[in-house]
């Protein structure tokens, strides 16, 4: 009689477990659908006002995330003498995941003789990373062969994923509806040019967002979508004007494939997740993507958008990504913009009187912008000094050190040597790498005088009991350490990206030291 109670209870075990595999396998299938197929994006190519059907689609892409965890997951901590249990996270912006086969290969990296210590560190860095933020990354696009760049690498590092959309690329050009003309092809590298002479309407999603990989269990995820900044849709569509089209020519840096417009539908936006760590701690978890074609204010305003919706929560939250803090517009352009721009610019207006009215020579003023410039391109965060210095970026930071949450908690803006790699301290410095001056760049661009470098990706802690941002006496427990930026890892595969990875440590409660 014992035996088949027991037989019963072990049937009755194995059925309910079957029953949640094939409940898990049939979320897991709607998760990861996506709702606009080639013949709706063909539609939505072709107007900026989309109407019933195509608009609740679109909708629905845009607004729910695409969610995959696998059954087992890593719920381990990393540990050592200092911080105790902690985990890392880590943030990149990989663009567009052009080089996806590179970024695969780094937890399985095959180190030999000419591989030098400093990448050897990184890789390792890295691959320990129990939690990674990846802006630009695509899905079913023919530029980067319609993979799942997400699924991709979250497969390699054995994570789950969520990934958040951003933009639905829609340009007619890429869906292979409209040809290049002799003069546009100039434009177009030759494997650029086979891709979109062979679209696959089957595999064809047009996907771009942003994405939170996991080795941690995700107990939930959602999109908050930011303020228009730039209307991608109805700008990309214009005629580029003359003076556009010669900026984007002459530029060192076009967008690999070089096509001369981003026809989208969609807009800047954020992921928040909650995470589940092994010792049953909930954190949060922010992914978010600035807008880069506008000028630093409307940035803030983006930025001050996303705060307001994150105030109230009590987790500890990790707010990472590539913010575009260039103090730069970097807008289409046209003669009469720039013009206006100029005008209804107080410091430009202000510098000009000045130097009208005053014996200040033009090698003087040149002296003056140069230095401004060299003070702030990797130091975003340097003090606004209206007319003579003028820092448009710094509001943001203001804000940042300004802003507190409902339950009374304040952002980390601690820097602490010896809890800074390298023992910069400053501002921010405990969760993002400073150089002997300024930030250490995340971001480069080719100029004709040389290289650009910016300091555009960030992490932002809030830990879990810090009332005061700058409060080095007070707790430390899920406080950032040592964030660093890893650019060898980034240079030595060839260049996977025009950003490079950061990372930081989190303790997962107070510091053992």
């Amino acid at each position: 009689m014992i035996r088949i109670i027991v037989f019963i209870i072990l049937l009755l075990f194995c059925i309910n477990t079957v029953s949640a595999i094939t409940e898990y396998e049939q979320n897991l299938k709607q998760s990861q659908k996506t709702y606009l197929n080639y013949f709706d994006l063909v539609q939505l190519s072709k107007t900026s006002n989309p109407q019933g059907e195509l608009l609740q689609k679109l909708e629905q892409q845009l607004n729910l995330p695409i969610i995959y965890q696998p059954l087992q997951l890593l719920v381990s901590f990393l540990h050592d003498d200092t911080l105790g249990d902690y985990f890392r996270v880590a943030s990149w912006n990989i663009e567009r995941g052009f080089n996806v086969d590179r970024i695969i290969q780094i937890p399985e990296y095959s180190f030999d003789s000419k591989t030098s210590e400093k990448l050897k560190e990184e890789l390792e860095v890295f691959s320990k990373a129990s939690i990674i933020i990846l802006n630009e990354v695509d899905l079913g696009m023919p530029r980067t062969a319609y993979k799942n760049i997400a699924e991709e690498i979250a497969r390699v590092f054995k994570m789950g994923y969520i990934f958040g959309t951003e933009f639905i690329e829609v340009d007619p050009y890429q869906l292979g509806v409209n040809k290049f003309s002799k003069e546009e092809k100039l434009f177009l590298e030759d494997k650029a040019l086979k891709e979109l002479d062979n679209i696959d309407k089957n595999k064809y999603r047009g996907l771009h967002g942003t994405a939170i990989l996991s080795k941690y269990p995700i107990l939930n995820a959602k999109i908050i979508r930011l303020p228009v900044c730039y209307e991608w849709y109805r700008a990309e569509s214009d005629k580029l004007s003359a003076l556009e089209f010669v900026r984007r020519k002459t530029a060192q840096q076009i967008f690999s494939e070089k096509i001369l417009t981003e026809l989208r539908h969609g807009n800047r936006m954020a992921i928040v997740a909650d995470l589940l760590l092994p010792n049953n701690q909930i954190i949060t978890v922010v992914a978010t993507h600035l807008e880069n074609r506008c000028v630093p204010k409307c940035r803030c305003k983006q930025f001050e958008f996303l705060l307001s919706r994150l105030r109230n929560i009590k987790n500890p939250l990790i707010l990472a990504g590539d913010f575009n803090t260039t103090g730069t517009d970097t807008s289409p352009v046209s003669v009469k913009k720039e013009i206006l721009k100029l005008a209804k610019d107080p410091d430009f207006v202000l510098n000009n009187i000045i130097f009208t009215i005053t014996p200040l020579t033009l090698a003087q003023n040149v002296v003056l912008n140069t230095t401004n410039f060299l003070k702030q391109y990797k130091d975003p965060t340097t003090k606004h000094i209206p007319i003579l210095f003028p820092n448009k970026e710094r509001e943001l930071f203001d804000l940042l050190k300004e802003f507190r949450f409902n339950d009374g908690g304040a952002f980390d803006l601690r820097g602490t040597s010896g809890k800074t790699y390298r023992g910069h301290d400053g501002l921010l410095s405990n969760s993002n790498e400073r150089d002997v001056k300024g930030f250490k760049s995340t971001f480069e661009l080719e100029r004709y005088f040389g290289i650009a470098r910016y300091k555009l990706d960030w992490f932002f802690i809030k830990p879990l009991n810090l009332k005061t941002p700058n409060d080095k006496n007070s707790s430390y427990a899920y406080a950032p350490y040592y964030g660093k930026t890893l650019q060898e890892l980034n240079r030595s595969f060839g260049e996977i990206s025009d950003h490079d990875p950061i990372i930081v440590d989190i303790p997962a409660g107070e510091p053992l030291r």
